[in-house]
């Protein structure tokens, strides 16, 4: 196991990691971390010390066997993720954060995209173990062809964490009768002073849409590329100019 003390903005190739990695911000320090190539088996621990702020980017473009990620929060520390997902095969992703003190903060944001015969779990979980804590998970995915998707996890606020709100939202866009998606956010709630709410939702691709787009001289497989595209873009908000040309590059070779 290696330890990482982030005392500056790093990029960082996921395949140059140890098979379990520590990762540490100081006190009141605000920084960057960008965990690219994400692949293979891993096992990720983030500490954010009191009042720290990390702006967390992962993205995974190969198979993920397992990555476990786990955050511990502290007093007013804020982390804010961006997580693009379009690993191939299977992708087996079990998250958890724990909100320690109070006022720490979480705002997690995926995009995932699986297609031929992949198969994705994708599990975020959020632990309120302090009051005046806030939490939102966004789930957002495309799936294809013959693959599985699933979104699960649970936000949990305990008893006497008074003041602390907690939302999760999972949404996925089925493109073919063959592909299965789930989405199954869980809230567990332990006291009564607090704010939380969950939605899920798994549609197909709107007909109309796909209708638009060409009528205006725009092939089906074009026109699947915008749309996905669309649904999956504020993702790329987290990212460089750079890892979003890569982007765009992967979601055209999966589409």
């Amino acid at each position: 196991m290696s330890t990482i003390n982030i005392n500056k903005d790093l990029r960082i190739e996921f395949k140059s990691l140890d098979q379990e990695t520590v990762f540490s911000v100081a006190e009141n320090e605000e920084r960057s971390l960008a965990l690219n190539k994400v692949g293979g088996d891993k096992v990720v621990t983030i500490n954010l010390l009191d009042y720290s702020i990390l702006h967390l980017s992962l993205l995974v473009d190969s198979s993920v066997e397992n990555l476990k990620l786990a955050a511990n929060l502290g007093q007013n520390a804020k982390l804010f993720v961006h997580y693009a997902d379009f690993s191939t095969e299977v992708n087996k992703t079990d998250v958890v954060i724990n909100l320690n003190k109070e006022n720490a903060e979480v705002v997690w944001k995926l995009a995932s995209l699986s297609s031929k015969q992949d198969k994705k779990n994708i599990v975020v979980s959020v632990l309120h173990n302090a009051p005046s804590t806030f939490a939102r998970v966004d789930n957002y995915g495309v799936a294809k062809d013959t693959s599985k998707l699933l979104f699960a996890g649970t936000s949990h606020i305990l008893n006497g964490m008074i003041k602390s709100k907690t939302q999760q939202n999972a949404k996925i866009m089925v493109f073919d009768e063959g592909c299965v998606a789930t989405c199954k956010p869980i809230l567990k709630i332990d006291e009564n002073d607090i704010e939380a709410s969950h939605a899920a939702a798994v549609g197909k691709i709107s007909d109309d849409q796909i209708f638009y787009l060409t009528s205006r001289g725009l092939t089906l497989e074009e026109s699947k590329m915008i749309i996905t595209l669309g649904y999956l873009k504020p993702i790329f908000k987290g990212f460089s100019e750079e890892d979003v040309a890569y982007l765009n590059e992967i979601i055209g070779g999966r589409l």
